[in-house]
């Protein structure tokens, strides 16, 4: 994906094209901005541009896509640009400080900590560049980001640094005081729509739902309307959602059943242990990631109905679910819909804080559903 087809984030790209150009490339930048906006793409486009050996790509400050270094980074496979992330360390569930560096007394594991690897000069391209996602905790431990402040604070001039993070909030201040910040933009709702016509194959009505629920996050958007699992995951909830809604709160626990069932997914993980314990704590860990998502399409279809009440039906965005919401029209006045969807973010927010999901699922139904 050349730096063009990074939609919504144009005064970013062009920054970092010029700060190419004129040599002027940092050593360590923050890039913040909400879940799913594309930062981590965006990290890698700028790794790539920084590393192309494609002349005119060069001349401009964008990459090629199509040079052995291109490729490699597309790849995963290039010696100079390493993804740190929980997935890439073992699959743990945080960047652990042997990512970063080697303790005392210990023998360096392969491939090398990040503090000893950025003192190695580039294998084959231009810059080595260490991108860290999330850089905020828990994702990045104080200890790993305490020992990643070292090469911070003096770092080789081939080393670029590019941290991510949805909360900067949360990443160390010690960090945050050494870095570029570089915030991306929410995207206006045509923009996302652009992107997924370009990009997705599905109906125009599954575009507008999709960049409605996106809400200016084209990285989300073209995440769910390129993932045919995802597109059926979101019919099958707004499917069951209907269904559940006209039965009324005597199916608040298959409701919640439901979510919980779509949250799990149809892989908890790729560790084969027989280990029920263990089993059971990646699955909630599963379902955890994954209910506030579903939870922001449930509350697009709250949304949807109190349109239709307000009489404002073609400001809806599940449009492919027109027919099931005016059938469902007139089971709740405008004001509990409207606390409806309050207690949707809520139970959202909850979930977030490790609160018991079966419990918030229940309750959530309960409150929501018409008798």
């Amino acid at each position: 994906m050349p730096f063009k087809d990074i939609y919504g984030q144009e005064m970013t790209v062009t920054w970092l094209q010029r700060s190419i150009l004129d040599n002027q490339v940092g050593h360590a930048y923050l890039f913040a901005g909400p879940e799913g906006i594309g930062k981590r793409t965006l990290a890698l486009a700028y790794a790539r541009a920084l590393n192309c050996t494609d002349e005119e790509a060069q001349y401009t400050g964008d990459f090629c896509g199509h040079c052995r270094s291109c490729r490699m980074i597309e790849l995963g496979q290039h010696p100079d640009v390493r993804l740190l992330t929980p997935e890439t360390c073992g699959g743990k569930t945080v960047i652990p400080i042997d990512a970063i560096r080697t303790k005392v007394g210990e023998s360096p594991s392969h491939p090398l900590p990040l503090r000893e690897d950025a003192q190695l000069r580039p294998m084959e391209g231009r810059f080595k560049v260490y991108i860290i996602d999330p850089a905020n905790r828990p994702g990045l431990q104080e200890d790993a980001g305490n020992a990643l402040l070292l090469t911070l604070e003096e770092p080789p001039s081939y080393v670029v640094m590019i941290l991510i993070s949805s909360r900067p909030s949360a990443v160390l201040p010690t960090l945050v005081s050494r870095c570029r910040p570089v915030r991306l933009q929410l995207a206006p709702r045509e923009v996302v729509e652009q992107a997924l016509r370009i990009h997705g194959d599905i109906s125009e009505e599954q575009i507008i739902a999709i960049a409605g629920m996106a809400a200016g996050r084209v990285g989300w958007a073209l995440s769910v309307g390129t993932n045919p699992e995802a597109l059926h995951t979101r019919h099958s909830l707004l499917e069951g959602v209907g269904k559940y809604y006209a039965l009324g709160r005597r199916s608040a626990l298959r409701a919640a059943e439901m979510l919980h069932t779509l949250a799990t997914g149809v892989d908890l993980s790729a560790d084969t242990t027989t280990d029920d314990a263990k089993a059971r704590t990646t699955a909630d860990r599963q379902v955890r990631r994954n209910l506030p998502e579903l939870l922001d399409i449930t509350a697009s279809w709250w949304r949807d109905m109190l349109l239709v009440e307000m009489g404002q039906g073609d400001m809806i965005i599940n449009l492919d679910f027109t027919a099931d919401l005016k059938h469902n029209a007139g089971r709740h006045t405008t004001t509990e819909l409207r606390q409806g969807l309050q207690t949707i973010l809520k139970t959202k927010r909850l979930i977030e804080r490790n609160v018991n999901i079966d419990l918030a699922l229940e309750s959530m139904w309960m409150n929501i559903l018409p008798l």
